[in-house]
């Protein structure tokens, strides 16, 4: 394939990425802003792309993704083998348990989550499937970067700023945060990317000793203990073994 084919499908896809659950509808103005391409080539791409069905222009001149693309979504949903197998155990420890549990996987220099199944009871912790948060904050992200390569680990490290009191944003700290999650298999977080929230996560591992997805629980302090999170924690950790187990099958 030639190489302008090669960048005009990556910039296609870049185009695509822009849309998120916070902003489901976009200017041509704030998607070359994006995508850091001036806005004529921005408009011969959404042109094209919305004569796939890919995207679709409004009468107000914004775009949001297309039908295509949530045919493509529900088709890949439905075949998807993480989703068949992790899902019914999320349903099922959120049964259990009635807090909110969501898995996390890493993309690029995010955590983002791909499956939540929320709480049952009236306060909740709010996660929505795509939403990215920081790897370096919250017992999720603190999993999968717990098991990243060292020059991940040092570009998350220069990142480390207060969101909550409970945040860790010492060096020293993080690294011996992140020694204890691989000796213990499991990380806690008590309130450091939300004040009130405890969550606790175990990494689902490949052959190799990577942490490809994270599965996480969290609750408010007020009712999820640290006393209770504690003892969940090997319920959880057997979880994702069995998890690890059918998705390297």
């Amino acid at each position: 394939m030639k190489e302008d084919n090669i960048r005009s499908i990556g910039r296609a896809f870049a185009v695509l990425e822009c849309f998120n659950l916070d902003e489901p509808k976009l200017t041509l103005n704030r998607i070359s802003e994006k995508i850091g391409l001036p806005m004529s080539t921005t408009l011969r791409i959404l042109a094209t792309l919305v004569s796939l069905n890919a995207l679709k222009r409004f009468e107000d001149r914004t775009y949001s993704l297309g039908s295509q693309i949530y045919t493509l979504g529900a088709i890949a949903q439905a075949h998807n083998k993480p989703h068949q197998i992790i899902l019914p155990y999320m349903v099922e420890l959120r049964d259990e348990t009635k807090e909110a549990v969501s898995l996390y996987g890493m993309e690029g220099e995010h955590r983002v989550c791909y499956e939540h199944v929320p709480s049952l009871l009236t306060m909740r912790c709010v996660v929505r499937v795509g939403d990215r948060f920081e790897l370096w904050a919250g017992a999720g992200g603190k999993a999968l970067l717990a098991y990243a390569p060292e020059d991940v680990v040092e570009r998350e490290i220069k990142k480390l700023t207060p969101i909550t009191d409970s945040t860790i944003t010492d060096k020293e700290n993080f690294l011996n945060e992140l020694s204890v999650i691989r000796a213990q298999e499991y990380a806690i977080s008590y309130g450091e990317r939300e004040g009130g929230i405890i969550s606790i996560a175990v990494p689902i591992m490949d052959w190799h000793g990577n942490a490809i997805y994270a599965l996480s629980l969290a609750g408010p302090s007020l009712r999820f203990t640290e006393e209770r999170a504690l003892a969940l924690i090997p319920k959880l950790q057997q979880i994702c073994v069995e998890i690890a187990r059918r998705l390297l099958t």
